[in-house]
């Protein structure tokens, strides 16, 4: 499907995943606390920027889940052009497959929805998969407002998801909490933030379009570019955001949550 190849395009072009910027990315990896030696694994690492990161800081062993076949060879040699082949191992295998029988420091889950299938799914499996102490990662774009019908259907287009799937803000760390986690921090991409990245996917497509003329899809691709464009800046800027939340699994059992009707 097109649009399929545009999300993976995407993730080919940029070194964290979309829409995490440089210099939040280089901030996540800073709060990330294992000692050297520890193992990392990160669900969905695309090229496997975030990843080497981690590990080039921290002095660790990292893991990659990636079930796309392309992103999965760009990142093994992306980690053997940084030097990376003995501490990092790249499986091309999807998040929900997987049965590891290593227990992780730190799991970074940037896309946990699109890898598991729901965040409450990723928060349940990466619970059984940390160590006690260990800090479980979750980034998810949410809503926040309803998106209007125009941007509605861009939003399937872009993300994969029918904008229902998309919560408010607030709700993807509820469903972790009530996996058994404790909440330690939470961080919002700042709307410089998204404009930046929106600029720049937009370049990088429609460049690609123009460089690959060959491709069946270039025509597509760049319509599919300027269609997002136009439409983050008519109806997206103020309607769709994304959240990074920082977990830890709690050396003690905490109390079931319970969510309760909201009172009308």
């Amino acid at each position: 499907m097109l649009s399929d190849r545009y999300r993976t395009l995407g993730r080919q072009l940029h070194r964290y995943p979309p829409p995490v910027s440089a210099s939040r990315a280089l901030a996540l990896v800073e709060r990330l606390t294992t000692a050297p030696g520890g193992l990392i694994l990160d669900v969905g690492c695309g090229t496997g920027g975030l990843l080497l990161d981690t590990v080039a800081l921290h002095r660790c062993r990292g893991v990659g889940y990636e079930r796309n076949s392309e992103l999965a060879t760009l990142a093994r040699a992306q980690v053997q052009a940084e030097g990376q082949e003995q501490s990092i191992e790249i499986r091309n295998q999807p998040a929900r497959e997987a049965n590891p029988a290593e227990r992780f420091d730190a799991i970074l889950s940037l896309d946990a929805a699109d890898s598991f299938g729901s965040v409450a799914e990723a928060a349940e499996r990466c619970h059984g998969w940390l160590k006690v102490g260990g800090l479980f990662v979750l980034g998810e774009p949410f809503l926040r407002r309803a998106p209007g019908a125009r941007y509605r259907g861009l939003l399937g287009d872009r993300l994969g998801v029918a904008a229902e799937r998309l919560d408010g803000n607030g709700a993807a760390a509820r469903a972790v909490v009530r996996a058994g986690f404790e909440l330690l921090w939470t961080a919002i991409l700042s709307e410089a933030e998204w404009d930046a990245y929106e600029g720049a996917s937009y370049r990088a497509i429609t460049a690609y379009a123009s460089q690959h003329p060959e491709d069946p899809d270039a025509l597509m691709l760049r319509q599919r570019a300027e269609a997002w464009y136009q439409g983050y800046w008519n109806g997206g800027r103020d309607t769709l955001a994304f959240g990074v939340h920082g977990f830890v699994r709690p050396r003690r059992q905490l109390a079931l949550v319970k969510v309760t009707p909201a009172l009308s």
